[in-house]
């Protein structure tokens, strides 16, 4: 959150500053975009610590955004974005936890991805810098979609192993991101950002299988974990009109 405060408080300076004379050209009025880059996990979403069910145990990964706005005065802009954020998983500490409290077996572990679908609208301000350079900064707000993976660990013995299912949750999200471009052709500009992304989801009733020996038992948790992760990207930014 402290991100996106200082991005909105940095926008309102510029537009103060830039609104009292030096309104160059920052692009048209109709843009699309797409981008693309490493995504790297903050908080429980990143943390691998097998005592905190909160624990994301994600890694890096990376995040593709396609987006869109209209410039509605010189500076500033309405910007709509949708986001894929996919997150790996390193679970080298919880299988290590897992072997220590079951002396006699070797387990492995097993997941997928972390998936995350997001859509969000704002506002968004741009300002010319030296040398054909224009800054772009955008905040903004919606909802996203985070698909957990299921966690299996497997013993060398066929009877003994633990399950964490996978979930599906919604949650609100708010999204920062600053830029600047140059232009590549007429209409076109080569961009290079950043990019923050902040949520906290419920997982309700998320299950664990054990099975030690043949002896199968269920139970389930919910807690809340944060999905914040930050990114770096390079992309395209083409205006229509």
């Amino acid at each position: 959150m402290r991100t996106i405060c200082i991005l909105l408080t940095f926008m309102l300076l510029s537009y103060n500053v830039l609104a009292q004379g030096i309104l160059s050209t920052v692009g048209g009025k109709l843009y699309v975009g797409i981008s693309a880059g490493p995504s790297f996990p903050l908080s429980s979403y990143a943390d691998d610590n097998p005592q905190d069910e909160r624990s994301g145990y994600a890694k890096t990964g990376y995040m593709i955004e396609l987006n869109g706005g209209i410039r509605l005065l010189n500076l500033f802009e309405i910007s709509v974005t949708g986001f894929r954020n996919s997150n790996g998983t390193n679970l080298a500490n919880l299988v290590n936890s897992v072997n220590a409290s079951y002396p006699g077996n070797n387990f492995t572990g097993e997941s997928g991805s972390w998936e995350i679908y997001g859509i969000l609208g704002g506002i968004g301000v741009s300002f010319p810098l030296p040398q054909k350079f224009i800054a772009d900064i955008r905040v903004l707000g919606g909802y996203q979609n985070s698909s957990s993976p299921e966690i299996s660990l497997t013993s060398n013995n066929p009877n003994t192993y633990f399950k964490i299912e996978g979930k599906t949750v919604s949650s609100p999200v708010y999204f920062g991101a600053a830029s600047i471009r140059h232009p590549v052709a007429n209409s076109l500009y080569l961009s290079l950002g950043f990019q923050y992304i902040g949520s906290s989801a419920k997982f309700e009733n998320v299950r664990t299988t054990t099975s030690t020996d043949g002896e199968v038992s269920e139970s389930t948790i919910s807690f809340d974990r944060s999905l914040d992760a930050w990114g770096l990207n390079v992309g395209l930014k083409y205006f229509i009109l």
